[in-house]
């Protein structure tokens, strides 16, 4: 009888570290192209398919995903201290700003300069201030040291980018003066972007109240941090969406969006139901039909969004 290559216990480790490497793959893939779809838009403003993102990408799919996988959400919000939830929804609106520099300073240097910049600067600072925060004696570590370092290359790299970014201009272009300063507030919101959009990051250390929340009241340990997710995510979407809708109402634009406003209304309006308890006790076959009724409005949201690109 051949041995038995590794343990039952051994085998489920490994399983579970190439699951969580599939799911970061997958989501460096996405976080990496969800820019893309942005430079194929051709009818619509920046405010238009900035909004499109945050209403799908921070509301709608946001919510789906986390009363699915965390269905007492709201009772974990209950059971959570009030400055908690006060604090998160304060990072929150912060990292909503830094979502709306990050599209701007996207906009303004293109995919190729303005990711670097941004994501280091939130790979970095998303680290090193709860560090500072909450283990500042951690700092001349061994890993607060190798973080110090990978920081200031963070710097460097955005040095040698604003260097390389400053003489993309063509040699002898009239232009080159204007294209330098366009170039300047261009890095500084991208710089801006970054230091802000690490706020979940660092609201993830501060809901440490919330997750032990979840956590008592049932939630698995690998589901309890949507709660803090959810939260951050919704907030950042209200920030976004100001923002967008002051632009659609200064460029008089507001018309151009409004197939694409009576579709997610009514997807906002079905989450709101369900919230209130409106499908408690419900058939599951009904519950069924109606994530389908859902999932069918936000493909018409997705084929609206795309036939402005065409």
């Amino acid at each position: 009888m051949p041995l038995q290559c590794c343990t039952e216990g051994v085998c489920l480790v490994h399983s579970d570290l190439a699951l969580g490497f599939l799911l970061v793959l997958l989501a460096a893939l996405l976080q990496g192209t969800f820019v893309l779809p942005m430079t194929l838009v051709r009818q619509w403003s920046w405010e238009h398919t900035w909004a499109t993102f945050s209403l799908l990408g921070m509301l709608a799919f946001n919510w789906m995903i986390t009363l699915l996988l965390v269905p007492n959400i709201f009772t974990v919000y209950g059971a959570s201290p009030a400055r908690d939830l006060a604090v998160l929804a304060i990072f929150g609106l912060g990292w909503g700003v830094g979502a709306v520099l990050f599209g701007l300073g996207m906009n303004r240097l293109g995919m190729a300069l303005g990711y670097p910049i941004i994501m280091g600067l939130i790979a970095s600072l998303g680290v090193l201030i709860p560090l500072l925060v909450f283990f500042p004696q951690t700092l001349l570590t061994t890993k607060g040291l190798v973080l110090l370092v990978g920081t200031v290359l963070v710097i460097f790299g955005i040095v040698l980018c604003s260097v390389a970014g400053s003489r993309r201009a063509p040699s002898g272009s009239k232009s080159i003066a204007t294209h330098s300063r366009a170039f300047r507030a261009g890095l500084a919101v991208a710089m801006l972007a970054g230091a802000l959009s690490c706020l979940p990051n660092v609201g993830m250390a501060f809901g440490g109240n919330v997750i032990r929340s979840a956590e008592t009241l049932g939630v698995s340990q690998a589901l309890s941090g949507n709660t803090v997710w959810a939260l951050l995510f919704t907030l950042g979407f209200v920030a976004n969406l100001a923002y967008c809708l002051y632009l659609m109402l200064r460029n008089n634009t507001l018309g151009q969006y409004w197939p694409l406003f009576i579709s997610l209304s009514i997807v906002v309006g079905n989450l709101w139901g369900l919230w209130r308890g409106e499908w408690q006790g419900a058939p599951a076959a009904a519950r069924r039909l109606l994530n389908l009724g859902l999932l069918v409005l936000i493909v018409a949201v997705i084929a609206v969004a795309l036939s402005n690109s065409f």
